[in-house]
């Protein structure tokens, strides 16, 4: 309220001063009222600890009406001068051909008014303007979105451009009187501002997934990589990074590989075309159809595998058997409405602008292989935030949760699997880290399940060697908190998710649990993240790293906020904010 007061005052002096020099030089007749327009605001878009990411900026423009300034004869000195003053280098000829020509923009209205000389006034009109910033870096300037003349574009600024949008005009009305011409203020409507956004995304959290993400990319010379945090639950996503210049995380797809055999297992146990007793003898390739050259392959001979076992080893004879069983059952019609049933081939419903739904044709369209590829995540497109929401059913019994980038948003779930065919596949994909192909997600003392994917690409509609390596978990296992998803786009040299993929997720891990179990991680040379601990606590850690440069503002207990932020380099003095907020 006291900014929005100030701001009113700011435009009322400005347009107080720039009106009066405009009645000394031009009196008023008959009529006596003056009319200020005030623009409203867009609204900003917040994180999830109120931190814009996304602002209107207020900024004062300067315009000169030529064609006022023709008829009047105005000073052409004084306009040289200006032009000079701000900087523009069209000559005065070109300026003249103008019906309205921009002078100058500037955040304080003082700037404006010291370029422009006191004889051009009467020819100036000063409007109040507003600019949109907004944090470019961490992929969050990817995710928000853009403003295009006024309207919300992509993403978050495009999907609620109706609440953002500022609704309408204000205005203040000033009478002069006496020969002074003393101002009145005699009505004020002020503008209907834009409604803001707040967001689940935690800046702190987005920025140290992206430094983990990018770091991995460029380690495995990847084209691209992604990573998805969402608590379980509630389907809230903290960090959401794409290392590309685009939303490819709702508007792109990727084939989900091996990731998709819990899914696939779990739909042939809730149909009963399998049970858990069911084994095959895995001799490391089979050809699903007798008709066609195709045949897939396993990495090994697994030998004799039983239906949990088949989603620890990720074992591809395994899984195109239950595909079959699949078909056998309940047809390829069953199949792909139970696909849907998961979240594939329709969207989410993320509150954001460009989602896809992904590729999942229809039965009618499937070819004779189709059911043995898609077991094995090959032929279908998902996008990676339907793919981290359809084995988060796994974290909550059964349930498809609603992701969500919203901090306040309710939950929305709906029942896909029973409890126990839930459990059953949450075990097995626990067994995958513990001792299948996920081992290098394991983190100590935390049980986790998890599931490895690694999807040959096709480019031009052929398969070539390159891959998609994928390694989606939640932790913990037992009562899960987190739902984590890594994907790395073609990485060179090693590419198996579980090798690739799985220590990224098992960093960000480590990340997470750091405050929870009371442990602050320090590098030498960068700040660490003291949010939250006591004063006392804080000011030992900065002592054990060498810094003596330590500024305290406000008052409490704790530490509120912090300068330079976590993860920054240690330069200068560090300002610890404190609150007494428990």
């Amino acid at each position: 309220m006291e900014k929005r007061l100030w701001l009113l005052l700011a435009i009322f002096a400005l347009f107080l001063m720039v009106s009066l020099v405009n009645l000394f030089f031009f009196p008023l007749t008959e009529r006596t009222n003056w009319f200020i327009s005030i623009p409203p605001q867009r609204g900003s878009i917040l994180d999830i600890k109120g931190r814009k990411l996304v602002y209107d900026l207020p900024k004062y423009a300067a315009y000169l009406d030529v064609d006022f300034f023709k008829r009047q004869n105005g000073d052409i000195k004084a306009l040289e001068k200006t032009l000079q003053n701000c900087g523009i280098t069209e000559s005065l000829e070109e300026v003249m051909k103008y019906k309205f020509f921009k002078l100058t923009e500037e955040e304080d209205k003082v700037d404006v008014l010291k370029k422009i000389e006191s004889e051009l006034l009467p020819f100036v009109n000063i409007e109040l303007v507003y600019t949109r910033k907004k944090i470019q870096d961490y992929t969050a300037g990817v995710l928000l979105g853009t403003v295009i003349d006024g309207t919300g574009k992509g993403g978050i600024e495009g999907f609620f451009d109706d609440q953002l949008r500022g609704k309408r005009n204000g205005f203040l009305e000033l009478r002069y009187r006496g020969a002074r011409l003393s101002p009145t203020l005699v009505n004020y409507s002020p503008p209907e501002n834009g409604k803001d956004v707040w967001l689940s995304l935690d800046l702190d959290l987005q920025r140290r997934v992206y430094d983990i993400i990018s770091k991995a990319v460029e380690g495995h010379s990847a084209e691209a990589g992604h990573v998805i945090v969402m608590e379980s639950k509630t389907g809230r996503i903290l960090s959401m990074v794409t290392t590309r210049n685009w939303n490819d995380l709702i508007g792109g797809y990727i084939e989900p590989g091996s990731t998709i055999k819990p899914l696939v297992y779990a739909i042939a146990l809730e149909t009963h075309s399998a049970s858990p007793d069911f084994t095959v003898e895995c001799e490391g390739s089979i050809k699903p159809v007798e008709q066609l050259p195709v045949i897939i392959r396993d990495i090994e001979k697994h030998g004799l595998v039983d239906f949990s076992m088949g989603i620890v080893k990720s074992c591809n004879v395994m899984s195109v058997k239950v595909g079959e069983l699949i078909t056998e059952k309940i047809g390829v019609e069953g199949f792909y409405e139970w696909l849907q049933k998961v979240g594939f081939g329709e969207k989410t419903g993320i509150e954001m602008e460009g989602e896809i739904a992904g590729v999942l044709r229809e039965p009618k369209k499937w070819s004779l292989i189709d059911p043995a590829e898609i077991s094995i995540g090959q032929g279908i497109g998902v996008t990676p935030v339907q793919l981290i929401a359809s084995l988060n059913i796994f974290a909550n019994d059964g349930y498809w949760v609603k992701p969500t980038i919203l901090k306040d948003s309710p939950v929305e779930k709906r029942k896909v699997f029973s409890k126990e065919t839930a459990d059953m596949i949450r075990q097995a994909m626990v067994r995958v880290v513990e001792e299948g192909t996920g081992k290098l997600a394991q983190v100590k003392g935390m049980t986790i399940a998890g599931k490895t994917g690694t999807a040959q690409k096709a480019v031009g509609g052929e398969y070539r060697n390159l891959y998609h390596s994928l390694f989606v978990g939640f932790f913990p296992a037992e009562d899960p908190k987190y739902t984590i998803l890594v994907h790395l786009d073609s990485p060179s040299e090693a590419f198996y998710g579980g090798e690739v993929a799985a220590p990224v997720f098992r960093e960000i891990v480590e990340i997470l649990t750091e405050k929870e179990d009371g442990r602050i991680r320090v590098v030498e040379g960068l700040m660490p993240d003291l949010t939250g601990l006591p004063i006392r606590d804080a000011l030992l850690v900065l002592e054990s790293l060498g810094v003596k440069d330590v500024e305290i503002k406000g008052k409490g207990w704790k530490v509120s906020e912090q300068t330079p932020p976590p993860n920054h380099p240690l330069e200068g003095p560090v300002i610890l904010f404190l609150s007494d907020q428990k």
